[in-house]
Order: structure tokens, then sequence, then C-alpha cells
């Protein structure tokens, strides 16, 4: 049906071969770019499962919103930020080696250059600048979900987060008690039993 759509248009020259290689050209750039920002989103996403839920400002899944076009100008901006702020606290949580803001500066850098890009003459450097700052922020964030793929977990049981490490605490803090009132019940025995001995001694 395309090829019967297509060769009226042929004949009549309104569709030459020059508006197909466009057409092709265009196509090609789109499912470029579209697969491109897949692997990108898909490298936040993987960095945000790698943080413990108690420590995530923001779900996995929610990255994929950036797909939508034109939400995704401010929604962006809101996954730059809470990206960083998970890989912190997981960071903290860790024990291990916090290094600046975790690409937060960068990625807010590389968005306000891309929509300054619109601006005509100098638009197209700043388009340029932008795309070195993704790159950058793409690499820092794949260098971070690494750092804590190989990292052991944030406590020595095994779990992660805050929570955890005050139940262990506290459960600590009880059996210790518990193990105080053993000893001294075990004490006060000892010496009950001392007492009556020297007693009967005397009698």
């Amino acid at each position: 049906m395309l090829l019967a759509q297509a060769n009226p248009l042929l004949a009549q020259g309104e569709f030459g071969p020059e508006q197909g290689i466009v057409l092709v050209i265009m196509f090609g750039i789109i499912a470029v770019g579209l697969t491109v920002m897949i692997f990108y989103l898909m490298t936040l996403s993987t960095a945000l499962s790698r943080c413990s839920p108690g420590n995530r400002t923001m779900e996995p899944g929610l990255v994929w919103l950036n797909l939508i076009p034109c939400f995704n100008f401010i929604w962006i901006f809101f996954t730059v930020v809470r990206v960083s702020e998970s890989l912190r606290r997981e960071f903290r949580d860790r024990g291990m080696r916090e290094e600046g803001d975790f690409g937060q500066t960068l990625g807010i850098t590389y968005n306000v250059l891309n929509l300054l890009g619109i601006i005509p003459y100098i638009g197209i450097l700043l388009n340029l600048a932008g795309l070195i700052c993704w790159i950058i922020y793409w690499v820092k964030i794949a260098g971070y979900s690494s750092q804590l793929k190989d990292a052991p977990p944030a406590d020595r049981y095994g779990g992660y987060g805050r929570d955890r490490d005050d139940y262990d605490r506290d459960d600590y803090g009880r059996d210790r008690d518990r193990d105080r009132d053993r000893d001294d019940y075990g004490r006060d025995r000892d010496d009950y039993g001392r007492g009556r001995r020297d007693d009967d001694r005397d009698t």
C-alpha cells in the first residue's frame, strides 16, 4: 500500500529520491538517539536499584518517565538530583568514600546547556558543551554504580539501612542487659548460699 501511494508522488515529482534519503536519515538519527537514551536511562535505573530501598529518593522505574516528550525537560532535573542524593546516602551507609556531589552539578549543567541550545548562533556551541557534560555525567554514574556492585553490604549482617542497624543494636543491648541480670542473679544466689553456710558453721 505504501508503495502504491508513493508511486503517484514519484510520478508527479512531489516525492523524489532526495526526500526519501532525508527521511531515512531522519528516522535513523531518531532511532540511534532513542537507543542511546534507553542505555543512558538504564544506567541511572541500575544505579538506583543498587541502593537500599531506605536510601532511595526515587524508585528505579520512575527514571523511564524521561522518555515522555516535553515532560522529560522538567523530570530530568528531578532525576539527576534524586539519583545523586540516593548515591550519597548509600555510600555513607556502606562507609565508602564520598566523592563530591555525586554528579549532581554536572547533571544539572548538561541539562541547562541543552535547554539553552535553542539560542541562535551560539546554540550549537552550547549543545556541544552539553553533550560533553552529559557523557562525563553518564560515565560518573556508571562508575558509582560499579562501586556499589563490588562493595560489601551496608552492615556485617548483610542487611541495609539504618533501621536494620538500630534493630540489631537494640537486640544486642537487650541481650547484654539480660546477661547482666543473669550474672547478678547468679552472684546473689552464691552470696545467699555462702551466708547460709556461715550461719550453720556458727551454730
